[in-house]
């Protein structure tokens, strides 16, 4: 009797997996989706800031979604590439760094589109409003901070300018170079006055503004921006099955029309996703190639 009701319980439930919609699609899926985001703010951050997405993707996906929050940029890259992490939020360069130092089968599906500049954003290098230092000349001499050597806005756009354009090899034209792990620390550092001169993203200006880190941009002196940058990508494995990837793509880019959406993107900054492919981010296949000649390391 006993067996015979598990056989009629299986029957059922594989009957209910071809008229239930979505059930069996699902069945080549992860158990968990693990999302992950190459540090922009101090860890403690991520976990709180991130639980109404996470809440929105679990919905709609059906499955549980977790955050992984990375050390550094490397880590993101490395845990993608093993398969540990599904999905990620990557700066353009370092989804560059993602496919061709870590090998990563990845693949960019959509980026952000900010209340600011819509799909592209600005390095910018930075003083303390009131500090005298307005210029790259008032600069010289002055501490220095970048954020992460895989950092687009962060290291890699303004280590271009300095290299082919500025013509300055940092580590002699500062008086010390470091770097400070996130664009937050940086950000922070310049408007407390513990770093002289740094560099981040724009995107980053609007973040602290919102959490009332800073009053806003007029806090700080901007001493250069970049020419426009394709905005940051989030990148899935190529690996996922097709169903899901789908069902990603569509739930970042209706995340706008929710309420709680709403609330989130514009905390970050943001109006919302628009669809983005690896073929936008081939301009830093050649930012790449410029940052391995000699004369344009640090």
């Amino acid at each position: 009797m006993r067996r015979r009701k598990i056989l009629f319980l299986a029957a059922f439930l594989m009957g209910i997996s071809s008229w239930v919609p979505g059930l069996a699609q699902k069945q080549n899926w992860p158990k968990e989706l693990v999302i992950a985001e190459v540090p922009v703010e101090s860890a403690a951050d991520y976990e709180a800031r991130y639980a109404p997405f996470l809440d929105y993707l679990k919905q709609k996906l059906g499955i549980p979604v977790r955050l992984f929050v990375a050390g550094d940029y490397t880590a993101v890259m490395v845990s993608q590439a093993q398969g540990q992490t599904h999905v990620a939020f990557y700066g353009p360069g370092s989804y560059v760094d993602a496919i061709e130092k870590a090998n990563a089968p990845i693949e960019a599906f959509v980026k952000e589109d900010s209340l600011r500049s819509g799909t592209v954003y600005h390095s910018l290098i930075l003083s303390k409003k009131g500090s005298g230092i307005k210029t790259l000349e008032d600069a010289k001499g002055k501490d220095f901070a970048f954020v992460d050597p895989e950092s687009t806005s962060g290291f890699k756009v303004p280590m271009a300018y300095f290299c082919l354009e500025a013509k300055i090899k940092p580590k002699e034209y500062f008086k010390r170079v470091a770097f400070a792990g996130t664009h937050e620390s940086v950000i922070l550092g310049i408007a407390q006055g513990t770093i002289p001169v740094g560099v981040t993203w724009d995107t980053g200006i609007s973040i602290a503004t919102n959490k009332g880190q800073i009053k806003g941009i007029e806090d700080l002196e901007v001493i250069w921006r970049s020419d426009p940058i394709p905005s940051s990508p989030w990148a899935y494995r190529k690996d996922l099955p097709e169903d899901l990837k789908e069902a990603l793509r569509t739930a970042y880019l209706e995340y706008e029309n929710t309420p709680e959406g709403q609330k989130w993107l514009e905390a970050r900054g943001l109006k919302g996703f628009e669809p983005a492919s690896d073929a936008d981010y081939d301009p830093f296949r050649k930012v790449n190639d410029a940052l391995k000649k000699p004369e344009c390391q640090l």
